[in-house]
């Protein structure tokens, strides 16, 4: 039984690194799905929707690199992911009534996301990357 591998990832580490993702999509669900939000006059659009996907890229990137340092495949990955999830945010936004698709909104997005991944990959490889004495 000694010689038996142990999975370096577990269901429940999987659900650690993954739950704060869908937990975001669901904030940005429910915030479309208002037809006007308190802060939205008070924020403009180009901050907003770019803060929104930043952070669902970062926690993305956590989640897919799983304590490792982030690939470029990987990042690239979570940037369509985010940007898929922008495309299908803005469908649904018009479906809301006051609320409308904004093609740009999706480019704001993709901004946001791309940001996020840079950031997640560069940090990932500075405190995740094996040190050498």
């Amino acid at each position: 039984m000694a010689d038996v591998p142990v999975p370096l990832l577990t269901v429940g580490s999987k659900v650690r690194r993954w739950a704060p993702v869908v937990a975001w999509m669901l904030v940005i669900f429910a915030a479309s799905s208002r037809p006007g939000l308190p802060f939205q006059d008070a924020v403009p659009d180009w901050i907003s929707h770019p803060v929104e996907y930043c952070v669902l890229s970062v926690l993305g990137c956590r989640a897919l690199a799983g304590g490792r340092p982030l690939d470029r495949r990987a990042g690239l990955l979570v940037v369509a992911l985010c940007v898929a999830y922008g495309i299908s945010d803005e469908l649904h936004q018009s479906f809301v009534p006051h609320r409308h698709a904004d093609p740009l909104d999706v480019v704001k997005d993709a901004a946001g996301a791309t940001l996020g991944a840079l950031a997640y990959a560069r940090w990932s490889a500075s405190r995740l990357s094996p040190r050498v004495s």
